[in-house]
């Protein structure tokens, strides 16, 4: 019954969010799986490429969107398989296999007719990203935007041992896996608690609270279990890359982005004080903006008047 309520609350304020500008579809995305895809903007735009975090969706990206980055690009963000209103199957090798992520974004960028996109990735969606440039290569890219997460381009590192976060986070994260469903509706709010510093407003914490309950425990745990290490994949990445990464956020993650910035010419990192882990969303004005200059030179495009 609760998760009946979660369901039709999110069902409901998706369709109310910026739903006379974005436009749905449904994209067969790798064995078939249907992927639920959402465009903003005028096709044949230059495109921006929006790629959510593991238990979130495409409404993670509702302040992008809703805003006028739509006015010069066409914007593109889809639901993960597992996620959202995309498929969910069942065998543990529809999430597992690195090839599977890679094929379904390059689905959603063929049925899109989205050419050298810009691609931002958010946390878990780094991991696909590399998916997609491990299998496809760099060339189909414009430029990339990290946030959240690096990508497993370094080694993860954890909070130190004595933060108490590490000791809830590890519980939590047994309560998402359980077969229990009571425990994992239980997991589900420090969860959304924890993807941004300051609290969130309250209709969108019960929207990303119902979202994460959409994705099923089998495919949480194949995602979790997946390989971790794209170190090999950092010296291939000649693209323009940004990194958007909150003040608040794994302190381990800042230095490694700080150090990667300063070993690479075509990287840069941005650091959001105050910000925790969707630094799109906690800050989305001062986001745009660099997203929009950094879109518009990756494009080759004039700057904005």
């Amino acid at each position: 019954m609760i998760l009946r309520w979660l369901l039709l609350l999110a069902a409901l304020l998706v369709g109310q969010a910026g739903a006379a500008d974005w436009n749905y579809r449904i994209v067969e995305g790798a064995g078939g799986v249907p992927l639920n895809v959402v465009t903003a903007g005028a096709p044949g735009s230059p495109a921006i490429l929006f790629i959510h975090g593991i238990g979130q969706s495409h409404y993670s990206f509702a302040r992008q969107l809703d805003s006028d980055l739509a006015e010069d690009f066409f914007l593109v963000s889809f639901d993960l398989r597992g996620h959202g209103a995309s498929g969910k199957p069942w065998l543990a090798e529809a999430y597992g296999e690195s090839q599977v992520w890679a094929r379904d974004v390059a689905a959603v960028m063929a049925a899109t007719e989205t050419e050298r996109p810009i691609v931002v990735a958010w946390s878990y969606g780094t991991l696909v990203l590399m998916d997609y440039l491990r299998e496809f290569g760099i060339d189909a890219v414009a430029g990339i935007n990290l946030t959240g997460a690096l990508g497993a381009l370094q080694p993860f590192r954890m909070p130190a041992a004595d933060d108490p976060n590490v000791a809830e986070f590890a519980r939590i994260r047994e309560l998402q896996l359980s077969p229990n469903l009571a425990d994992n509706i239980r997991a589900s709010e420090p969860m959304v608690r924890w993807l941004t510093a300051e609290p969130l407003p309250e209709p969108e914490r019960q929207l990303f609270q119902a979202v994460t309950m959409m994705l099923p425990v089998y495919a949480r745990r194949a995602m979790t279990q997946r390989r971790l290490d794209n170190g090999d994949l950092l010296e291939r990445l000649t693209l323009p890359v940004l990194m958007s990464l909150g003040e608040q956020d794994n302190p381990g993650q800042l230095e490694d982005g700080a150090e990667m910035a300063a070993a690479y010419a075509n990287m840069r990192l941005s650091v959001y004080a105050g910000a925790g882990h969707s630094v799109f969303f906690e800050r989305p004005q001062r986001y745009n903006a660099e997203l929009r200059r950094f879109a518009r030179a990756a494009h080759n495009m004039p700057a904005r008047p």
